[in-house]
């Protein structure tokens, strides 16, 4: 029996919806960490946290689940190429406009610009959609990974020098071992 994550603010700090979903693994590198989707309510419990799913509405299979790690994969390899000013492979976006075609009957999209998920496959179409939203309209700041643990953000700080994806977790690790090998 596996541990079901407890999602707290700490996991939703890359400034999107689209890099928080590819950040649930602990670690992407130097090798991935364990998976934070480990089961269905996992994923449920995000899709709920985030807004996208009532709570109470789950229909998350292990299809969905499925989906929804094949989805986070495809993030990596985009928000990757993104990150290191690199052409965004074709196959890889084409995949991101099928997840929302595949879906787009289960989400009501609104003319405010927000959409709203009728079900677990509309969310994940919501997800997609907001990637490609971030990939065809970056963000001044831009896209980064953080140089510990590999999650995405988007660089908000006032000098674009983030390099952590939280002082919190990994920016303290990092000042903490600098601070251990000088001090050894």
């Amino acid at each position: 029996m596996t541990a079901t994550t407890e999602w707290i603010e700490d996991h939703f700090i890359a400034g999107n919806l689209a890099l928080d979903f590819a950040n649930t693994v602990y670690r992407r590198w130097p090798e991935p960490g364990p998976d934070l989707f480990s089961d269905t309510t996992d994923l449920a419990t995000w899709l709920a946290h985030t807004g996208l799913l009532l709570d109470g509405e789950s229909d998350v299979d292990e299809g969905t689940l499925h989906e929804a790690r094949a989805l986070r994969a495809l993030l990596w390899t985009v928000f990757d190429a993104h990150k290191d000013d690199r052409s965004i492979p074709a196959d890889a976006f084409t995949d991101l406009l099928d997840t929302t075609q595949r879906s787009i009957t289960d989400m009501t999209v609104h003319a405010d610009g927000t959409a709203t998920a009728q079900n677990a496959q509309g969310s994940l179409a919501i997800v997609a959609l907001r990637a490609i939203t971030l990939l065809l309209d970056p963000p001044p700041q831009g896209v980064r990974a953080c140089d510990r643990c590999g999650w995405f953000f988007v660089d908000s700080s006032r000098s674009r020098r983030r390099r952590w994806c939280s002082m919190k977790t990994c920016g303290n690790q990092a000042k903490a071992a600098r601070y251990r090998s000088t001090h050894a």
